[in-house]
């Protein structure tokens, strides 16, 4: 089972804390991940979450998994600050592949949430010709005889290809990039096979987190699933009648929720020995 923290989002926390030792305070523009607990956290260790650009001068600033808009990264150099970019290497790549198509007279279209900032990051490397489509939605007439498709990483593939099925007989010729990372179709495609074997799904993670919300619309599908962010949610109620739990978790849920929540599990069953590591959760397997 992949769940945790994904590659992108421990090199962003590893780059914040190193950048942190020994330093009095440090920022990140933006939620460093879309976990508030852990975010709350990372101020104990003097990363701190500034949402106004206006507000970063002459300050070390790291930029967050997600990534920013690239004016956003030349207005935080003009501003003096010292800039870590911790932007994931997948998203980055998306970055490379727009302003190449652009180069090479490609409009881009971007399937993904128009309102997250990985998305507004994209986009922002694309031209005045660049669109965004939101799952289902309508491309509606097509302009252009050539086009290419990249995705927000954390999108459904299936989704991605149903896009792409729609445009290709209105143009001549299409690119379509898979850009959804490896971490997120495998952390999919385990949550749906747990969840088919389940009678209740717990999805861990922060309920601003694009790729958990994805996971606990997927399992909805197959038996009751709910979107959890700490053990303390559950009542015990939740489990009634259930025989088989599974739990998931996004790609910026740390492993002490994950354990906090599968001891939990464990309490209400009237169980006392608990888990101590991730690694003692049956089928539960970290990103490498």
């Amino acid at each position: 089972m992949h769940s945790g923290f994904c590659f992108g989002v421990r090199r962003a926390i590893d780059l914040a804390r190193d950048a942190a030792y020994g330093e009095e305070n440090i920022y990140t523009y933006g939620a460093l991940i879309h976990n508030p607990e852990y975010v709350r956290e990372l101020e104990a260790e003097n990363i701190f979450v500034v949402d106004d650009i206006n507000q970063l001068h002459n300050s070390t600033v790291i930029i967050r998994s997600h990534g920013i808009r690239k004016q956003d990264y030349e207005l935080l150099k003009k501003q003096g600050n010292t800039i870590i970019d911790a932007t994931c290497p997948y998203v980055k790549r998306t970055h490379d592949i727009i302003e190449k198509a652009n180069k090479e007279g490609y409009p881009v279209y971007i399937f993904g949430d128009r309102n997250h900032p990985e998305v507004l990051g994209i986009e922002s490397y694309g031209d005045e010709r660049t669109r965004i489509f939101a799952p289902g939605e309508d491309p509606g007439e097509i302009e252009h005889a050539k086009l290419c498709i990249i995705s927000q990483t954390t999108q459904k593939i299936s989704q991605l290809k149903e896009l792409a099925c729609i445009v290709l007989p209105h143009v001549q010729e299409l690119r379509v990039f898979n850009t959804i990372c490896l971490a997120t179709s495998q952390r999919q495609k385990a949550s749906i096979d747990l969840a088919k074997d389940s009678d209740l799904m717990l999805i861990v993670g922060g309920k601003t987190s694009a790729n958990t919300k994805m996971l606990a619309q997927l399992c909805s599908e197959f038996c009751q699933s709910i979107h959890i962010e700490r053990a303390r949610e559950l009542s015990g109620k939740e489990f009634e009648g259930k025989k088989r739990i599974g739990i998931a978790a996004g790609a910026s849920t740390p492993s002490e929720h994950i354990i906090e929540v599968y001891n939990k599990i464990l309490k209400i069953n009237g169980d006392s020995v608990y888990a101590t590591g991730i690694s003692e959760i049956p089928l539960f397997k970290e990103e490498s």
